[in-house]
């Protein structure tokens, strides 16, 4: 098939999809109809039942959606919504025959109860809300001017609320049988020409303030009477006030005193308490300071008096060891001599003293030779032995040295000296 062909078939295929949905779309329009909140739907052409078993050639939808049949049903649309009203009555004979203006204001709206929506159908239908405000306002100014006719002004002007009620109660079959609701009615203000109801109030006006006069000077008798009541409650209370003040203040120092001594006796206690704590704290201390007395003794000096000791023992050991050797060899020595002595006889010690001889004449002469004299003053008796005298010192002297060895020894030196010999 070529371009052109399709495009013939093409444009008319989409001409005619475009048509019917124009179709559509005014079908809808101009045949479903949705019931908005402030509104109501009233069908034309559709029959309905009622409770009591009449019927009704029209029916009405309060909500929802209704999809018309054409050429067979028509549907209108009501509207639910507030109608307010100003009602004003004037020169309405009250019971008293005092003529009264009343000042009102309702609100009326077509009824949503099924049992008298179709009546508002029957007379509001497709007419403007001008007739539905002057069919209330007439209905309910004559119920009003009913009303006022049975009360008294003080009754109409003090209870504003009953007075609505009553006229709600009175208004509502004649608004059904209409098809209309009574939303809410309020009475605004209440006057008379002849002032009644000023005077009403200005004789409950001095009423009252002659009430409130008596009421005050009653109230200020009773305040008066309260006044010295108090005074003398007071007075009493105060009186009861000292004398428990008073006995407070003994208890409290009775109190005082008994916590001051045991304050006092725990205080005596704490401070003997600490005194013995510090005593045997002080114990502790010195304790602790003795032991660590006797530990800086022992590591001052025990510990190094012992090393020091046993070095010294150690070093004496060593120094004796060659002096022991030396001494076993003297005593070796000694006892090979007193052996040749024993052999030699009788005259060994004088051999033994002539051998030795040059070592002790040595010693004799270092002990002369160790005595020193500083200075000597010889006095003369006139006869010339003084200084000889002490010039035969020295040689009285060695004399005693070698008598002395004598006496030690057994050995008589000064005689082997002199001559006579070893015998």
């Amino acid at each position: 098939m070529s371009d052109p062909d399709s495009l013939r078939l093409v444009v008319p295929l989409a001409l005619g999809m475009a048509l019917v949905l124009v179709t559509i779309v005014v079908l809808f329009s101009r045949f479903l109809f949705l019931c908005r909140p402030n509104e109501m739907l009233v069908v034309s052409g559709k029959r309905t039942v009622l409770e009591g078993g009449g019927t009704l050639n029209f029916a009405c939808i309060q909500h929802g959606r209704h999809w018309r049949i054409p050429f067979i049903q028509t549907v209108d649309r009501m509207d639910m919504r507030l109608i307010p009203i100003e009602l004003s009555v004037t020169k309405v004979l009250s019971n008293g025959g005092i003529p009264l203006d009343v000042h009102a204001i309702a609100n009326v709206k077509i009824t949503n109860d099924p049992r008298y929506v179709h009546n508002a159908v029957e007379r509001f239908l497709n007419l403007p809300p001008e007739n539905i405000r002057t069919s209330a306002r007439q209905t309910l100014e004559g119920v009003l001017r009913g009303v006022v006719s049975q009360l008294t002004p003080e009754q109409v002007n003090e209870d504003r609320i009953e007075f609505a009620n009553q006229l709600l109660e009175i208004t509502s079959d004649d608004f059904n049988k209409m098809g209309l609701h009574l939303d809410t009615l309020k009475v605004q203000r209440v006057e008379d020409e002849a002032q009644y109801l000023v005077n009403i109030a200005r004789t409950q006006i001095a009423n009252a303030l002659r009430d409130a006069e008596n009421a005050e000077s009653q109230a200020g008798q009773e305040v008066a009477q309260e006044e010295a009541g108090a005074r003398q409650q007071a007075e009493v209370a105060e009186k009861q006030a000292e004398i428990g003040i008073a006995q407070k203040r003994n208890q409290l120092r009775a109190i005082v005193g008994q916590l001051v001594g045991e304050a006092q006796a725990v205080e005596l206690e704490a401070k003997a308490a600490a005194e013995e704590a510090q005593a045997q704290a002080e114990q502790g201390l010195q304790a602790v300071r003795k032991e660590l007395e006797t530990r800086r003794l022992q590591v001052e000096v025990i510990l190094p008096a012992e090393a020091q000791r046993a070095a010294a023992t150690l070093i004496a050991e060593g120094d004796a060891a060659p002096r022991r050797e030396q001494g076993a060899a003297t005593a070796s020595v000694i006892g090979a001599m007193a052996d040749a002595l024993r052999a030699a006889g009788p005259q060994a010690r004088e051999m033994f003293v002539l051998s030795q001889l040059d070592t002790l004449m040595a010693q004799v002469a270092q002990k002369v030779k160790d005595v020193q004299i500083g200075s000597v003053q010889v006095i003369d008796g006139g006869d010339g032995n003084a200084l000889p005298a002490l010039t035969a010192s020295f040689p009285k002297m060695v004399t005693s040295v070698l008598g002395t060895l004598k006496d030690l020894t057994g050995v008589d030196v000064t005689e082997i000296l002199g001559g006579g010999g070893v015998r």
